[in-house]
């Protein structure tokens, strides 16, 4: 049984990057406008932080609800790629939500800066209707909750073998219940467990833990209803969006009742957010990603019409002063990117030459209003020619505006067409920029201006245009406009109701973009609104995005928003497989020797691995069970008496039977790969760059796999083509080897250097071929072949560091690596197969003896010339031993026993 207690919702990020003179744009903020008064409940803000550090990205996550950076006081943006180097590429983030009650009254929350105060606060709120938190909760819950899969991994092997004593904090004090000293207002149930005993309760001696979803069986299941989605116990299956995601995973708790709104000066919600922070550790562009998703719960008894939620991002992308931003309708996805060729001059946060581009792709938003109906899902191409969805007609649209009241929300939103009624969500429905400034289109100061942002409305009241900046000047043509800067991602005109914009854009090539417009380059930021729904009390709304990044080798800044699309498509694949992604055998550790210019690295892989002695295996769900690789036809006889008298049979079929193939679709591990990095800022997903990353060490099982090559699909050529993902030596698996080669090295000298740090990353792959691909003509069932044999691991990929050096202390080597002992036999017979040399007192003891004159009784001759203990040359014994540590080696005499030793 199932069971899960207290819905968890994903957590939302928003970043930004350090610039010199960046706390410069908060003092026209300050001036006139003053400290607003604090309510009743008098909590302070938050304080406590905690690093998202995992893969390629480091950024720090502050448990009030913004992130990315280091609050006032600190010196800026803390979103770093590479996680090693000084570069950043966000600088603030946070969520806004705005509606508008009963009494048209307009609520709000919002946070960017905390540069005039602060809408946030931490910890949990009642759940009577009154919303309410004291600040001794809100002081409590002022931290961030961090934990891995690896230890709920390591967790459950301890439990299934009986061991409870040592259960890792984490584990042990998750917050998954109200603690005593939180008031019973409070819901009983918050971080998400999986509840083994179905008791109700979270003990881990009894098998509970935080709720990873272990084997992705909660991925495109049923809805629960919502009684059982905030009260109770998940009964049959549950939403993915409750549980917790990641290699990585914060899990924080914040509100917007603990004080008043002293930063948007709008009138509280009542909202309690339960949000989730995480990241995976992988060899591929998933390894440069974040990840953020909100459980957002209405716990007022207000109902809020015209709502909008929104995350909020200020993109310095480097140097914050020179960026463009723009969006990816169909995508869903806000991007930022650099306004020249060159990021910023050599500041420590800059990123030079043909800098990055980094978006956020806005998963998935709030419920739409309730309609009656499965919405179907539209895409561009079904616009003219579709279903209606409210009467189940075929209907052809000659009429854009008509076609985009059909296809509106479904084009970037989530559930649409998927069979149940009423659970579509909105995805991006705005994307809306403005700039460090206080001018009409710079930041916003109160709770109106917030919300008119979130409607795509200038703080003048005016509503963003078509074109130039949007807001003034010749180049803004019309008409009004929903998403800025799209470029060639709206070509049915979704953001502008399907009135095709003045002056000839999206015509002849001519798309709306801030490079195409030539723009001045500022300090952007920019927010993704979903709305307008109704929130009503208890509701309970996810907000989920990713935060994808590329770096094009070439061809300028927009050469890097066309590859982070690229980048982005396997971004939103993995939300979509509910952030599942098959392991691959994870990278064995590496342990460095440092010698004279010489360097010794050994392999292994801890209990904990999953290639623990060389054993990982893994199913790819992707692969099918079986293939249909022919079709049999039965016939059947008929006899039957021709008009010319003649008798005859005609074969008829009667039936045919599929010939199916049953495939394999376990992933076995093969071998491993150890590059030598340029430097200790290179990514696993570079290591096929060789400027970056460069083959120092390969080995594989000895199973007549050597090569491997992967079919991958070739954008400009529109077809899958074969990539070599490994040359391999099909010579079994060693665990050592020595370097004394800089693979990086200038000029004719290639030795290693003393004193000098190097840097090493190890990976492991395994194989899977359960059928050959080809794309030749003729080759039986090729297309159905598994295009991709090489899988390459994603966890434990590290880099590390080894400094060559003359041994210390006076310590003398015995050995060097790879040297071989000289072996004596006691006893036994056999080579090993080995090619064997007697040493030359071995040869001169036998040769030593005279012959037997008795042939019949040799062997019990003690003059028959045989050496009972013969030894052998060094490396030409019946067993290969080598020397892989020097330093350990000593002047002693070992003795090595196969078999039954009480034979011996």
């Amino acid at each position: 049984m199932k069971n899960i207690f207290r819905i968890l919702l994903a957590a939302l990020i928003l970043v930004g990057a350090v610039i010199p003179g960046k706390a410069e744009m908060y003092k026209y903020e300050q001036q006139g406008k003053g400290q607003r008064a604090q309510t009743a409940a008098g909590c302070t803000p938050s304080s406590s932080f905690e690093w998202l550090d995992i893969n390629n990205v480091r950024t720090r996550i502050n448990s009030g609800g913004d992130m990315w950076w280091d609050l006032p006081a600190g010196t800026g943006s803390k979103y770093f790629i590479p996680a090693n180097g000084s570069a950043t590429s966000l600088f603030a983030g946070s969520l806004w939500i705005a509606g508008v009650d009963v009494n048209n009254q307009l609520k709000c929350a919002a946070l960017r800066f905390r540069q005039v105060g602060n809408d946030y606060y931490t910890g949990p709120l009642t759940v009577d209707g009154m919303a309410s938190i004291t600040p001794e909760t809100c002081a409590r819950w002022d931290k961030i909750f961090k934990i891995t899969r690896a230890e709920v991994d390591q967790f459950l092997m301890d439990y299934q073998n009986g061991n409870t004593s040592d259960i890792p904090s984490i584990i042990k004090n998750w917050p998954a219940t109200r603690a005593a000293e939180d008031p019973d207002g409070i819901a009983y149930y918050l971080a998400p467990f999986y509840d083994a005993d179905g008791d109700g309760e979270y003990v881990p001696e009894n098998g509970d833990y935080p709720y990873y979803d272990i084997s992705n069986e909660l991925c495109h299941t049923k809805i629960p209803t919502m009684e059982e989605e905030v009260y109770g116990t998940m009964h049959g299956s549950i939403l993915a969006d409750q549980v917790l995601k990641g290699d990585q995973t914060l899990w924080w708790i914040f509100n917007d009742k603990g004080a008043s709104h002293t930063e948007s000066g709008g009138q509280a919600i009542g909202i309690e957010v339960r949000a989730q922070a995480f990241a995976f550790a992988t060899n591929d562009e998933i390894n440069n990603m974040t990840f953020y998703s909100y459980e957002i719960i209405n716990r007022s008894t207000y109902t809020l019409t015209g709502t909008y939620f929104s995350p909020w991002t200020d993109v310095d992308l480097g140097y914050g002063w020179d960026d463009y931003v723009g969006c990816d309708v169909a995508r869903g996805l806000g991007y930022g990117y650099n306004g020249s060729a060159v990021d910023g001059s050599g500041e420590p946060e800059a990123y030079g030459a043909q800098p990055p581009a980094i978006g956020i792709d806005f998963f998935q938003g709030p419920y739409m209003d309730a309609d009656g109906i499965d919405n179907p899902k539209y895409t561009f191409e079904q616009v003219f020619d579709h279903v209606d969805p409210a009467t189940g007609d075929s209907i052809f649209v000659n009429d854009s505006t008509t076609a985009l009241q059909v296809v509106d929300e479904s084009i970037n939103g989530v559930n649409f067409g998927n069979g149940i009624i009423d659970d579509e969500r909105f995805g991006m429905r705005r994307f809306v920029y403005h700039n460090n400034s206080s001018a009409d289109n710079g930041d916003p100061s109160t709770a109106p201006q917030y919300y008119n942002y979130l409607r795509g409305i200038w703080k003048n009241g005016a509503k963003m245009r078509y074109g130039g900046n949007a807001f003034t000047g010749n180049d803004v043509v019309g008409p009004e406009c929903d998403f800025m800067f799209p470029g060639d991602s709206d070509p049915w005109n979704w953001g502008t109701q399907g009135t095709p914009p003045n002056g000839g854009y999206n015509t002849d090539g001519l798309y709306w973009s801030e490079e195409q417009c030539q723009n001045a380059p500022n300090d952007r930021r920019f927010m993704q609104s979903a709305g307008p729904f109704t929130l009503e009390p208890g509701a309970v709304n996810y907000i989920t995005f990713g935060v994808p990044w590329a770096r094009a080798t070439s061809g300028g800044a927009w050469a890097s928003v066309e590859l982070l699309r690229v980048v982005d498509d396997k971004c939103q694949a993995l939300f979509d497989n509910c952030f599942k992604v098959i392991d691959g055998p994870n990278a064995p550790d590496l342990t460095i020797r440092e010698l004279d210019q010489e360097l010794i690295i050994y392999l292994s892989n801890t209990a904990i691995s999953n290639n623990y002695k060389e054993g990982y295996v893994e199913v790819d769900p992707e692969i099918p069970t079986s293939i249909v690789t022919a079709v049999e036809v039965v016939y059947d006889s008929i006899h039957a008496t021709l008009d010319n008298g003649n008798d005859t049979v005609f074969l008829v079929p009667v039936a045919n039977h599929s010939i199916e193939m049953e495939c394999d679709r376990q992933y076995r591990f093969e071998g491993y790969k150890v590059y030598q990095l340029a430097n200790g800022e290179v990514g696993a997903d570079e290591l096929n760059n060789t400027d970056k990353a460069r083959l120092v060490f390969q080995c594989d099982i000895r199973n007549n796999v050597g090569r491997i090559m992967n079919y991958e699909f070739d954008e400009s050529l529109q077809a899958n083509v074969p990539k070599l993902k490994v040359n391999g030596g099909d010579a079994g698996v060693t665990h050592s080897f020595v370097i004394t080669e800089d693979k990086f090295a200038q000029g004719d000298n290639p030795n290693l250097v003393n004193h000098k740090t190097y840097y090493f990353m190890a990976v492991a792959y395994a194989y899977n071929n359960y059928l050959p691909y080809s794309q030749e003509p003729g080759v039986e069932n090729g297309l159905l072949g598994q295009k991709k044999p090489y899988l390459e691991g994603r966890k434990n990929i590290q880099v590390y560091s080894a400094v060559p050096h003359k041994t210390i202390n006076g310590t003398v080597l015995n050995a060097t690596y790879g040297d071989k002992p000289a072996i004596t036999r006691l006893v036994g017979v056999g080579n090993g197969g080995n090619e064997l040399e007697l040493s030359q007192e071995t040869i001169d003891e036998i040769m030593s003896k005279p012959l037997a004159n008795d042939s019949t009784n040799r062997f019990g001759n003690p003059n028959y010339p045989i050496a009972y203990h013969p030894t052998y040359e060094a490396g030409y014994g019946p067993i290969d031993v080598k020397i892989v540590d020097p330093l350990n080696v000593k002047s002693h005499r070992y003795e090595l026993w196969f078999g039954d030793m009480s034979e011996v």
